[in-house]
């Protein structure tokens, strides 16, 4: 089973609450209170979101987090991408991690898939993500064993 780590999913939880007031300076104690989360698990995450461009943080005694761009342009790819990366096997990460890489027979379908995988991701932002999802236009799950990734 494909499974985002748990703080993944805390980091979209903070990104989804962030994003429900973008304007406003959110300290890590705050957050973690309101979304009962662990102040060093926040801190960890924010950390983590801040090295990748996705919130800045404000220093002072009024200081905190907010979003650095607005909530509509920031992805979950960008989120998951930040927290733990966005590579399903070694190879859809870098060339050579693998000792098999040039000689592997399903190198290149895993890199597809993979790249399927962040264009679906993609589509969603993390504004989206605070409400119902409504998916449109996705292909149904079939069980005959081919799927044309092109």
């Amino acid at each position: 089973m494909l499974r985002i780590g748990k703080l993944t999913d805390y980091a979209m939880l903070i990104m989804g609450h962030m994003a429900k007031a973008p304007e406003t300076i959110l300290s890590a104690s705050f957050l973690a209170d309101t979304l009962h989360l662990t102040n060093p698990t926040v801190s960890k995450i924010l950390k983590m979101l801040s090295d990748a461009g996705l919130v800045n943080s404000v220093r002072g005694a009024e200081g905190g987090y907010l979003l650095a761009r607005p909530a509509e342009e920031i992805s979950v790819a960008d989120v998951i991408s930040a927290m733990e990366g966005l590579a399903m096997t070694e190879c859809c990460e870098s060339a050579g991690l693998c000792s098999i890489d040039s000689m592997c027979a399903m190198r290149e379908n895993w890199q597809k898939i993979n790249k399927m995988v962040q264009s679906l991701l993609a589509r969603f932002t993390i504004i989206d993500m605070t409400e119902p999802l409504f998916i449109k236009d996705m292909p149904e799950s079939t069980n005959t064993g081919s799927f044309d990734g092109k």
